[in-house]
């Protein structure tokens, strides 16, 4: 089993994208160049999860809560969350939250990760359902500035599988697994662009 892992994980290495691999590899199992999804992997970014120029069902709700983060070798990152926020004066009135956003991102010398979604603010997305709110179904833009104080990429044998555990201003977010290279994403372009003609897309 330890041979077919390291064997999976030298082949995936051969995959590792060279920019991001060139920052981040020397302290880390593998490249950061992929997708990554948290628990039971339900949540992942592209188009399984988004399509935000659709306003009448701008997401595909996967079967369980999670985050999903993808990176490219050349600066783009793609986020993707599905969580239930709950409701201490009415325990039976939990509000589900499902948001997406694409942008740019940069890594440091302090071992921190930015991800600005300033140059796409317009695409993405958050909707909130709350079945005992008067509006049960609120959909906005989203855009949210995002810092990982920290970040380490291991192994994990009891899933023979890549694992990313990043830290933010909140603590340890949840560990996610690496679950396809190249990275699964919508276009890294301006979506709003794209839709409504002003920027052509590439073939």
């Amino acid at each position: 089993m330890l041979r077919t892992l390291l064997s999976t994980l030298s082949a995936a290495l051969a995959f590792s994208a060279p920019l991001v691999a060139a920052q981040d590899i020397t302290s880390n199992a593998t490249s950061l160049t992929g997708t990554w999804s948290s628990g039971s992997g339900a949540v992942v970014t592209g188009p399984s999860f988004a399509d935000p120029m659709n306003n009448d069902r701008p997401f595909i709700y996967p079967s369980n809560t999670g985050i999903s983060y993808s990176f490219t070798d050349d600066g783009y990152f793609e986020m993707a969350q599905y969580r239930f926020n709950a409701n201490a004066s009415r325990p039976d009135c939990p509000t589900a939250v499902v948001l997406w956003q694409h942008g740019t991102y940069a890594l440091h010398p302090n071992n921190s990760l930015t991800m600005d979604p300033s140059p796409f603010a317009m695409d993405g997305r958050v909707q909130t359902q709350n079945p005992c709110s008067p509006t049960t179904n609120v959909l906005t833009e989203f855009a949210q500035f995002e810092v990982w104080n920290s970040w380490k990429i291991g192994i994990d044998t009891n899933h023979a599988a890549y694992a990313l555990q990043a830290v933010d201003v909140n603590g340890k977010k949840p560990r996610m697994f690496l679950t396809v290279r190249p990275p699964t994403m919508l276009p890294t372009a301006s979506l709003t662009g794209i839709f409504n003609g002003s920027i052509p897309l590439s073939p």
